[in-house]
């Protein structure tokens, strides 16, 4: 969970699969044309790192702090995660590639979903279908400002956590699935 900083207070959410032969950050958001209410709605990108260490540097670089919940699981339920990425990249040409990253367009980013939390709950549910158990009493919409609370409300909620900071305080909580570590990455400015 990337926290927020100065130019963008909402936060982010990635997903991180290690396996013995695979390590890879699945990077979901608006990197590219955005449009919409406050620029809420965008081209979704999903950006695939095969070099997690670029991919913090990024995320630090931004002066956030990350925030690493490690769940342990099998190599089977590892390859679930990586099959749900795979089917949503499936005949997508990669925008651009690199020796650490590859960048796909997959579907339109929405701030209320999908959004870079909705798909990494989603891809994590395949394998822990109640990490979000008691999602509601945690749906604050923390980052959001008080104009941008108003038109989700005039909106209505979603039926789903789509905050990152929603999701780290659910994380967080005494009734979540206990992570075996919870790693910090980087120094707030």
């Amino acid at each position: 969970m990337g926290g927020p900083y100065r130019n963008h207070p909402y936060g982010h959410t990635a997903l991180r699969v290690t396996t013995a032969d695979v390590d890879k950050v699945f990077d979901y958001g608006r990197y590219g044309r955005t449009w919409g209410l406050g620029d809420s709605e965008g081209e979704g990108i999903l950006k695939v790192w095969n070099n997690f260490n670029a991919y913090i540097a990024e995320e630090n670089s931004t002066g956030r702090v990350t925030t690493g919940f490690v769940y342990e699981t099998t190599e089977e339920n590892a390859t679930r995660i990586l099959q749900f990425f795979e089917r949503k990249t499936s005949g997508k040409k990669p925008i651009s590639e690199d020796r650490t990253k590859i960048k796909l367009r997959i579907e339109d980013y929405y701030a209320l979903g999908p959004n870079c939390t909705t798909l990494s709950v989603d891809a994590i549910k395949t394998i822990f279908p109640d990490i979000d158990r008691g999602w509601s009493v945690f749906q604050k919409g923390l980052g959001l400002g008080m104009m941008e609370k108003a038109a989700v409300t005039a909106r209505g909620w979603p039926k789903h956590i789509f905050m990152p900071a929603d999701l780290q305080a659910m994380l967080e909580s005494p009734s979540a699935k206990k992570a075996k570590k919870i790693n910090k990455y980087g120094k707030s400015r």
